[in-house]
């Protein structure tokens, strides 16, 4: 039987070695500055500039990354490599370390100059030109494959507004960011390198990455200490919510896997969601007497109103490929025909039908 990972599975850091040492790292460098025999070390993550520069002092510009001041900024930023770990799982270590230290490196190098920008310009909020100290350039250059990568599944609805499975990490990244406006620049920075490093520019995802022969040694040395066993098969969950959220999990791994496979995504034709949802009898129809669109009354849409009516064969037909991909999640075949008649064969949002369907 195959297994599943999610992004909220509970199957701790197995195949995740990277994301568990950077987390421990963290905890390590944060809990040891807050050490009052060794707070001292606090000023190696103060970096200034240009006076780091003009002194020599250029490894502040590293070891300024090194550990976060803020015991909140530790905890949310904690739970963001935790949730990022799927990447790793996806990549495999050695591909997902070169895109940290890729995007670290990027994020740095547009940090300074915008910085120095920023500074030269007088704006008394942001005189001193102080690098933030924590390693946002390792943390936030994730969100651009979790944005485009991790499927959108909505799970509940707050004053009309969808709250999805994202919605919790995206919070936490911005209280991670909106600490102070030099977070906020180096968030942004951050941000910008991982697109850089998604679009690959200057063949950066070639040369940039971690040598074999370092992979090799540090698996030799930190293999043991980093890997995890692999979880035990649990039960499935007691209660609905419980197995709904399987299923949801489940689904979303589902889904990543199967983009992965595809490739790139297909060109847009311009017709949103909303479109696909409700399919093109909806939409305006036919130029009335005055020569503008006439909105579709109710007497152009008799099955809405009578059931018994058959609906019109403009709609969007179920595609047996997402058919498969449905009932292979264990829900009937007329169930995933209806709810892809129901969202124009739209695969995510007939799975957010059937999971949550009562």
């Amino acid at each position: 039987m195959a297994t599943y990972v999610s992004q909220y599975s509970t199957t701790g850091f197995y195949r995740a070695p990277v994301s568990k040492g950077l987390m421990g790292a963290l905890f390590v460098t944060c809990t040891a500055i807050h050490v009052p025999l060794l707070s001292h070390l606090r000023v190696y993550l103060i970096c200034q500039l240009p006076n780091t520069f003009t002194s020599g002092e250029v490894w502040r510009l590293f070891t300024s990354q090194a550990a976060f001041l803020e015991t909140k900024d530790l905890i949310c930023a904690a739970l963001l490599i935790y949730y990022f770990r799927v990447f790793e799982r996806r990549l495999g270590s050695k591909k997902f370390a070169s895109h940290l230290f890729a995007t670290s490196l990027i994020s740095l190098a547009l940090q300074v100059p915008l910085i120095l920008l920023i500074r030269s310009t007088g704006w008394s909020s942001y005189h001193h030109g102080h690098l933030p100290p924590g390693p946002y350039g390792l943390i936030f250059p994730l969100f651009v494959p979790y944005l485009c990568d991790i499927p959108r599944m909505t799970r509940t609805h707050i004053l009309g507004i969808p709250i999805t499975g994202k919605t919790l990490t995206y919070l936490v990244g911005l209280q991670v960011c909106s600490t102070s406006f030099p977070t906020a620049v180096a968030a942004f920075c951050s941000i910008a390198a991982g697109l850089l490093y998604r679009w690959n520019v200057l063949k950066i995802q070639d040369w940039l990455v971690i040598p074999d022969w370092l992979a090799r040694l540090t698996n030799l040395t930190l293999g043991r200490l980093l890997s995890s066993s692999p979880p035990a098969d649990g039960p499935m969950g007691a209660t609905l919510e419980i197995q709904r959220q399987e299923q949801m999990e489940r689904l979303e791994h589902q889904m990543l896997l199967q983009r992965s496979r595809d490739g790139p995504p297909r060109q847009n034709t311009g017709q949103g969601y909303a479109e696909r949802l409700v399919g093109p009898e909806m939409q305006w129809g036919e130029q009335g007497a005055n020569g503008h669109p006439r909105r579709r009354r109710a007497n152009d849409f008799p099955n809405l109103f009578n059931p018994n009516e058959a609906r019109p064969n403009n709609r969007v037909p179920p595609s047996e490929e997402n058919v498969t991909f449905l009932t292979s999640m264990g829900f009937s075949r007329d169930r995933v025909m209806r709810a892809l008649q129901t969202t124009g064969n739209n695969v995510e949002a007939a799975a957010n039908l059937l999971v949550n369907d009562v």
